[in-house]
């Protein structure tokens, strides 16, 4: 039987992260429950929004800091502070053991805030973007001793935000890392499938290159009756290929399972650290 890898169309991306999902939620035990996004706001006594943060909780329970943002004026004043521990609050409402900050570059210098609060570095992401390094965060919210830090009062409330004001907090923050590592173009999807000779999907790969120049892997899937055959293998050569003609220094995914880690380590990437958390997953690069 012959293969073809082609680019997605329409609705292939789609079709290819629901097969991953239904057949990773087979294999691997998720409480009940479902995924949520929250957001909280920093607003002054004007009501004007001058700081927040959004965090993510996944299936399994882990919580994750997406963004965390301060306006300038405001910073150092303890708005951080308070924004961290009403997120941890929620966090161990839903029953959440760990909380993770994955995204903290080094020009957010919120590294020293986090640890502060008790939260340990994991992992380091080196060069990426060129120049800079991005760090891992980790804190489990099981243990009392990690609470080390007093909170004073905050010159702000922290209140539940709307999903607007989410979008807002993100679009900040992103405007402040740009201006620090400016992107040198929009992201470029380079998500691929593969095809037999009747035009059936039966294997897919979903990732792109950033305007950092860093392909990221999303996902690499092969149907059942396909595995062992070498087609994952052959689907990341190609998207790597595609992703070096494009300009991209550097291939970063997150392999949830041991055994996808390994299959990344056996094609040259290497871990940026270890959480001591299985359910997290490693996060992986390599120089391309």
């Amino acid at each position: 039987m012959k293969y073809e890898v082609k680019p997605c169309v329409e609705n292939d991306a789609d079709f290819i992260w629901e097969k991953d999902a239904a057949e990773g939620r087979s294999i691997v035990p998720v409480q009940a429950g479902e995924e949520e996004k929250l957001v909280f706001a920093a607003v002054d006594a004007a009501g004007a929004l001058i700081g927040g943060c959004v965090l993510d909780i996944d299936l399994l329970k882990n919580a994750e800091f997406e963004r965390l943002w301060v306006d300038e004026p405001y910073r150092r004043r303890g708005i951080g502070s308070a924004l961290i521990r009403e997120a941890e609050r929620a966090a161990r409402e839903r029953g959440c053991r760990v909380i993770l900050n994955a995204y903290n570059f080094d020009f957010q210098q919120a590294r020293p805030l986090f640890e502060k609060h008790g939260y340990r570095l994991i992992g380091v992401a080196r060069d990426w973007p060129r120049g800079h390094e991005c760090y891992r965060l980790l804190k489990r919210l099981d243990d009392p001793a990690k609470e080390v830090f007093s909170l004073g009062a905050a010159p702000a409330e922290i209140r539940p935000g709307r999903e607007e004001e989410g979008a807002f907090i993100a679009g900040r923050l992103e405007a402040y890392n740009n201006a620090i590592a400016p992107r040198s173009h929009p992201y470029l999807d380079l998500d691929k499938k593969l095809v037999d000779d009747g035009g059936n999907i039966i294997a897919g790969c979903i990732a792109g290159v950033s305007g950092w120049n860093a392909a990221h892997i999303d996902l690499i899937w092969v149907a059942e009756a396909y595995r062992d055959q070498g087609l994952d293998a052959y689907l990341l050569g190609e998207i790597e290929r595609e992703a070096r003609e494009n300009g991209a220094y550097l291939a970063r995914t997150t392999a949830p399972t041991d055994l996808q880690a390994a299959f990344f380590k056996r094609h040259g990437y290497t871990a940026n650290g270890e959480s001591g958390e299985r359910q997290l997953g490693y996060d992986m690069q390599k120089r391309l």
